[in-house]
């Protein structure tokens, strides 16, 4: 027995000077995974999406500095916007449009053309009241029946729960609270506090906007938000065919949309703005504006320009 306890030994220290230690499996190098939202076919409701909830509701960090794309890819941004800007003035030649595609994931402007410019937001000012009547309950997610009304307002463009909203967190206090949180620069609340249809935005800002929505805002507040913007019918609460834009220019693709149209002064106003394509990973804003009575050529102008935009949306993943 003691001479195999010494042949035992003596071959365990040969083992170890030959260098044959067992095996040490490296650690595997990581980082946080953000599970996005896989919608179905445009016309029905997102499923639920499960990023992980932010922990306070304190204003985030000025949004990141888009990565500037390589060479090939500015040109292609540079010849798209130019098209885009092109058919929109080919279907209404006294229109003034702005837009903005940002791809999500890789932090990028896929292109953009006016987009520090102001427009009227009508409708689309509904996305700063809804971020802001949650963002004042510090994110706790409301009541059912105030989430109905929150999914109606966003879903159905409904113009009198708007009303309420916008009264209940005081009109235009609403748009610059929203401003100073996410650190918009072109947006301005309405001249006249009871025209929140009038309140400025930009192109450049509506992104900022859908950036704070997909990275900032907490899961079932986002759910919430997100199941309105994809579960939006094509006639809205006050009759107006609200497909114009993102949805009937790229039909093929999935979308969580906030529209608006109406007038402003003298002037027909179509925004459609919202998360588009694979996983919404891309942000599309196409503003537009034009002489009042081009009202019902204006939403045709916006399709045209939000068509040619289509071949960038998911292409940065392709």
């Amino acid at each position: 027995m003691k001479c195999l306890l010494t042949l035992a030994a003596t071959a365990l220290l040969c083992i170890i000077g030959a260098g044959l230690a067992p095996a040490v499996i490296a650690p595997t190098a990581y980082g946080s995974m953000v599970t996005r939202l896989s919608a179905p076919a445009p016309t029905t409701r997102a499923p639920t999406i499960t990023t992980p909830a932010a922990s306070d509701d304190t204003a985030p960090a000025a949004p990141v500095a888009a990565v500037t794309p390589p060479a090939d890819q500015a040109t292609t941004a540079a010849t798209t916007a130019k098209q885009a800007d092109h058919v929109m003035h080919a279907v209404l030649p006294k229109v003034q449009d702005g837009f903005e595609v940002f791809d999500l994931q890789t932090g990028t402007v896929l292109t953009s053309n006016n987009a520090g410019q102001q427009f009227a937001a009508m409708s689309v000012v509904k996305l700063l009241i809804a971020l802001d009547a949650l963002a004042r309950d510090n994110w706790v997610i409301p009541d059912g029946a105030t989430q109905q009304q929150i999914h109606q307002m966003l879903a159905d463009s409904d113009d009198e729960i708007a009303d309420g909203l916008w009264t209940a967190g005081g009109g235009p206090a609403i748009v610059t609270r929203m401003a100073g949180r996410l650190g918009l620069t072109g947006t301005q609340p309405p001249d006249d506090p009871g025209e929140w249809g009038d309140t400025l935005i930009t192109p450049r800002d509506m992104v900022t906007v859908y950036r704070y929505i997909a990275e900032q805002v907490p899961g079932p507040d986002r759910d919430l938000l997100l199941g309105a913007l994809s579960g939006a019918p094509r006639i809205a609460a006050d009759g107006f065919n609200q497909y114009f834009g993102i949805p009937d220019g790229m039909p093929h693709t999935t979308w969580a949309i906030k529209q608006g149209w109406g007038t402003s002064g003298s002037q027909a106003v179509m925004d459609s703005t919202g998360l588009v394509g694979p996983d919404l990973r891309d942000v599309v804003v196409v503003l537009a504006s034009a002489p009042a009575n081009s009202y019902s050529t204006v939403p045709a102008a916006v399709t045209a320009g939000a068509g040619e935009l289509a071949g960038l949306v998911g292409s940065a993943g392709s």
